[in-house]
């Protein structure tokens, strides 16, 4: 069967207050094409649909129409999880009309799908998280298992270590397929490889991760959760990466989806590039004078732009305008000489302080967002000192 590994779509998401559906529109008109020329029988869409537990109206119609496109009505299967930043409920409420486009959304884990007939998909057997797959004369059993936090697992890993629950839940849902038919499974979660003696855990912004012996032997394993594309190749385990750069981190490296082929005896992957539909760029200059000058330079180029000024003294008023008034310079930073010693300080524009503590977080732990009691723990000392202030 002929796959198509694709995540993390984070749909709705901005970059510093500016929105990217544009970009994230012209990726799926994108993905069509490469459905349709590749002759993709099935789409397996790892999680993070959404970048935010309450997805805009915007970033939902463009979900709804992308699956409608993509499944090219009813003759492409599509396979979803939810990840970490989606809201299973409300990923999974278009799910009944999503079925006869061949579409079927996974809201938690262990969750057994009805059989029958999802566009050209025929379901013809079901278990707990997993479904056997029949097309064009081809069977393969899919495990599934959406970002598997505490709540959505429904139990705490006190007695347990995660990575040893993980592997357990892993292997049993393998172990569901009893036919000789390859076995593929997808799930959003961070695979850290080798952790050192023992293989703990880690717990990194509340993201607690595995290692790839924790993996099990499978045909191919379509994970979710990290932005660059990898491979664990010693057991057929991918990530195909975010679509989009949302940090500028991720100008580092292409983005990418897998096409991917499956046999019982064998699994070839290609990796098929996506086009980089407006670049993050970071430029560094002297002075406001030159940092004026190369905002108007790049006034019509079509990059997301963050502009490093080395500087004497601070910016003035004007000078800011006259930078900004180029609508792509995300942020200004200024590099400030005091004392022969370079600091460098961040603007946060257009951020209120919660976003800012997120984007913060993310730059000091390798991309990882805050969890929720993190974030809790920092709006109350926020209240607790706009309260002191006040009085």
């Amino acid at each position: 069967m002929r796959i198509l590994h694709t995540s993390d779509w984070h749909l709705g998401k901005k970059l510093e207050g500016q929105s990217r559906i544009i970009e994230q529109k012209l990726f799926i008109n994108d993905l069509e094409k490469i459905v349709r020329e590749e002759e993709i029988e099935l789409i397996l869409l790892a999680g993070d649909i959404y970048d935010t537990y309450n997805p805009s109206a915007e970033a939902e119609k463009l979900f709804f129409d992308s699956i409608k496109q993509l499944s090219l009505n009813g003759k492409v299967g599509i396979v979803v999880i939810p990840g970490n930043h989606d809201n299973p409920a409300r990923l999974n409420a278009v799910s009944h009309l999503a079925k006869d486009y061949g579409v079927i959304i996974y809201e938690t884990a262990f969750q057994e799908i009805e059989v029958g007939k999802y566009g050209s998909l025929n379901i013809y057997k079901s278990t707990s998280g997993g479904i056997f797959i029949e097309k064009n004369e081809k069977k393969l059993y899919l495990y599934n298992l959406p970002f598997p936090s505490e709540a959505i697992l429904n139990e705490t890993f006190e007695d347990k270590k995660f990575n040893c629950r993980i592997k357990e839940i892993l292997e049993e849902g393998i172990a569901h397929n009893n036919e000789e038919i390859p076995s593929v499974l997808m799930t959003h979660i961070y695979v850290a490889g080798s952790m050192g003696e023992g293989e703990v855990a880690l717990e990194l912004g509340g993201s607690r991760a595995i290692a790839t012996s924790d993996l099990p032997d499978v045909n191919y394993i379509a994970l979710g959760h990290v932005h660059k594309p990898m491979s664990f190749k010693s057991k057929n385990a991918y990530y195909c990466g975010s679509p989009l750069e949302y940090r500028i981190t991720e100008n580092k490296f292409d983005k990418k989806v897998f096409i991917v082929d499956i046999s019982q005896s064998e699994t070839i992957v290609k990796e098929v590039a996506i086009t980089n539909y407006k670049p993050i760029k970071e430029y560094v200059v002297e002075g406001a004078e030159e940092a004026i000058q190369k905002s108007n330079e790049l006034l019509e180029s079509n990059e997301w732009i963050y502009l490093k000024v080395k500087l004497n003294e601070p910016l003035t008023n004007s000078a800011i305008r006259k930078i900004k008034a180029n609508k792509n310079v995300l942020e200004i930073i200024p590099i400030i000489n005091i004392e022969e010693k370079e600091n460098e300080v961040t603007i946060y524009n257009e951020l209120n302080l919660e976003e800012a503590f997120i984007e913060f977080f993310k730059e000091e732990s390798e991309g990882l967002a805050p969890n929720d009691n993190i974030l809790k723990l920092f709006l109350e000392l926020l209240e607790e000192g706009e309260k002191n202030e006040t009085n």
